[in-house]
């Protein structure tokens, strides 16, 4: 069996022959072994190992259980219709943070169990699988020298599509599985998401879950398009730029103030003495003589 598929425009094949299962499994055996020589536990020891360390406990299996049923239910309720688009809507986006809150739950069991022997084995298999089965379309030859190639590039972008794309065919997964879930296929039924799955309004503009305006990258918008948070407040604040009176600061010292020197003052001239003219006696008009 074989299976194509293309990341960014370069195409490749998986195709999983009999030597590749072979030495998947030998991989398999080994690492199992290994893994049980170096203390991991067993799956059915697990659960025990879990309860011990506090990771799972009955509040946690009691949640599990009850997720299980509310997420069976609501998925029956949205199915069933018979209800406003807008009560279909709020009671989709219920279903789809309920089912969210149950993967947060489980995928602590879910990390708990890869680390178990059985797991680690899957793993082992899984990557010598992967190593031997996916080729380049065009030069048909491995993408991966060896398990140790593909180990080490991983983590890279194309690594991660190509382990998906793997993980599906190997395990029979849909890689439409979220596409094809009640919520999402109703959202999509009554155009309420755009093609990636971002909530939209009659008119195709963004909005969040309550159907607040946001832009492409979810930010909230006022009505003039400018973004807010949650509480009506634009985003410009900046904390580097705000302005702020500094009162923790010491007062800078002030510059001692040296009084200019005066002059002196002049001297005031000297009163003189006023000179009064005495008034001078009328000259006696000696008589003419005769």
């Amino acid at each position: 069996m074989d299976s194509k598929f293309e990341i960014e425009d370069k195409s490749y094949f998986i195709k999983m022959g009999p030597q590749a299962i072979a030495d998947a499994k030998k991989v398999h055996n080994k690492a199992f072994r290994e893994a049980l020589e170096d203390g991991a536990l067993l799956r059915k020891s697990l659960m025990n190992h879990m309860r011990d360390q506090g990771v799972w406990d009955d509040r946690k299996e009691e949640a599990y259980q009850v997720f299980i049923k509310q997420i069976g239910e609501l998925e029956y309720q949205l199915a069933s219709g018979k209800m406003k688009v807008t009560e279909g809507r709020a009671l989709a986006i219920k279903l789809s943070k309920v089912r969210q809150e149950f993967r947060n739950l489980i995928s602590e069991r879910n990390m708990m169990d890869a680390n178990s022997a059985e797991g680690q084995a899957d793993n082992a298999r899984f990557n010598c699988l992967l190593a031997k089965s996916v080729f380049d379309y065009i030069t048909q030859k491995p993408v991966y020298a060896s398990v140790e190639a593909y180990i080490e590039n991983g983590s890279d972008e194309t690594s991660l599509t190509i382990a998906g794309k793997f993980a599906n065919f190997l395990y029979g997964v849909d890689e439409d599985y979220d596409k094809n879930l009640v919520e999402n296929k109703f959202f999509k039924r009554f155009s309420l998401v755009d093609t990636e799955g971002r909530f939209i309004d009659k008119k195709g503009g963004f909005v969040d879950v309550d159907g607040k305006p946001v832009d492409a990258e979810g930010y909230r918008l006022d009505e003039n398009g400018v973004r807010v948070d949650i509480n009506g407040h634009h985003l410009d604040a900046d904390i580097e730029t705000a302005e702020f009176e500094d009162d923790f600061a010491e007062p800078a010292p002030q510059a001692e103030i040296v009084p200019k020197p005066q002059a002196e003052p002049e001297p005031e001239p000297a009163l003189q003495a006023e000179v009064v003219s005495t008034p001078q006696a009328e000259s006696l008009v000696e008589p003419a003589l005769n």
